[in-house]
């Protein structure tokens, strides 16, 4: 069935993959010939001028449908220097095709960029889109080392953010030093992300690569990210996520959670993880849920995953956040089921490569199963050890180091 199910993400994301290489090409081609690019609307393309406003106007005609097609196109051999763009919907066209072959570069000075003394003001957001494309060859560029020095809370929000959006494909493009989140994903269904580079260095704080939150149907494949936080984290009220021939590292793995800060009610389910590389992250499968909070979490599945010197390869916490000997003795915990960890294997960085520590019996971590794991010491560890509280589950096949469910 695994096999079936496999093949079958395969077969779709092959096929939207071709259609998208030849209408992106062709639109790149129409793009050219007939000068429908931002350079119409005033863009300079130096890096030095400010082109916030071409790039605005030329959203704004294509969204409404004045301009002769249904895209805006980002020449190559340009770098647009811009501030913070609303990207707004509905459209008239669908879909509408954004080509960037160019580089766009943030505002580094932060006595430049816009800010909102109520809000944290993203970069590039796109809200309300039904039907997006976002293709090409270009670099998309934060310029976050201005930010990384200054509390998070006055920076600049996500890099790339899709608010409320529909049918959206984010193909081939690099991204690189976000003040903050890379690519945020709320409030919005069927987002396809596939062949992306992400990278900041390992100690920029809070730069996730994929952060998804209230959404469903969101599928991130064929990519490399590299980060100084969680390459993808998955947020509350989510379902249906696959994470695919994904390699990750630096940064803290792939992430369920945290979830239910502040004693909200969590509802997180069917998220698969699977054929994912994870290289000298400081955690790999992780699900963290913060005490105190109710709500479930089930039908996660880690398959094929392998780890190079990870420190917490297999991880389950739900004392996320717990500062006081007082909140681990909470009844109140978020409930997860359902939980398969198969065919996994490598090295860790800890002595304890697997980590299942759950909550009182009545809200415990139920139903885990685990099949074919192989973990070993990494370079300087001589041994590596299994720990489970409040776990109910079961192992089957080779189970390294000795199962403790």
């Amino acid at each position: 069935m695994a096999r079936l199910f496999d093949l079958s993400i395969l077969i779709t994301s092959n096929l939207r993959d071709r259609v998208l290489s030849v209408l992106v090409a062709l639109l790149g081609l129409l793009g050219l010939c007939y000068g429908e690019s931002v350079m119409e609307y005033g863009a300079v393309g130096d890096g030095i001028a400010d082109d916030t406003s071409a790039f605005q106007k030329a959203w704004d005609d294509t969204c409404k449908g004045r301009s002769n097609m249904g895209s805006v196109y980002v020449p190559a051999g340009k770098t647009f220097l811009l501030n913070s763009l609303h990207f707004t919907g509905p459209c008239n066209p669908k879909p509408i095709i954004f080509i960037i072959d160019g580089d766009m570069i943030a505002e580094s000075d932060t006595k430049k960029w816009q800010k909102d003394e109520n809000e944290i003001i993203p970069w590039l957001i796109f809200d309300h889109v039904e039907g997006l494309v976002i293709a090409g060859r270009g670099l998309l560029d934060g310029q976050g080392k201005a930010w990384w020095d200054i509390h998070c809370r006055d920076h600049p929000g996500p890099m790339m953010t899709f608010s409320n959006c529909g049918n959206v494909t984010l193909k081939s493009l690099r991204l690189r030093n976000s003040a903050q989140t890379h690519v945020l994903i709320m409030g919005s269904q069927n987002v396809y992300i596939n062949d992306i580079k992400i990278t900041s260095p390992e100690a920029s704080p809070n730069t996730d690569g994929v952060h998804i939150t209230s959404s469903s149907a969101v599928s991130i494949t064929h990519s490399d990210i590299a980060t100084g936080d969680d390459c993808v984290s998955v947020g509350d009220q989510v379902n249906n996520v696959n994470v695919t021939f994904v390699n990750c590292g630096p940064g803290h793995g792939v992430s369920i959670g945290s979830l239910g800060r502040g004693g909200t009610e969590v509802a997180v389910e069917n998220i698969r993880v699977w054929h994912v590389n994870f290289t000298r992250t400081t955690n790999g499968a992780r699900i963290k849920t913060w005490p105190g909070a109710t709500g479930h979490v089930r039908g996660i599945e880690f398959f094929d995953i392998h780890f190079s010197s990870v420190q917490n390869p297999i991880i389950i916490d739900q004392f996320y956040g717990c500062t006081t000997p007082k909140c681990t003795h909470t009844r109140k915990a978020v409930h997860i089921e359902k939980v398969r960890y198969m065919k996994m294997s490598g090295t860790s960085a800890t002595k304890v490569a697997v980590k299942l520590e759950c909550s009182e019996k009545s809200v415990s971590c139920s139903n885990i199963f685990m099949r074919d794991i192989d973990l070993s010491p990494a370079n300087g560890i001589d041994s590596v050890s299994s720990l489970c509280n409040f776990v109910q589950g079961l192992a089957q096949g080779i189970i390294r180091p000795s199962s403790c469910l």
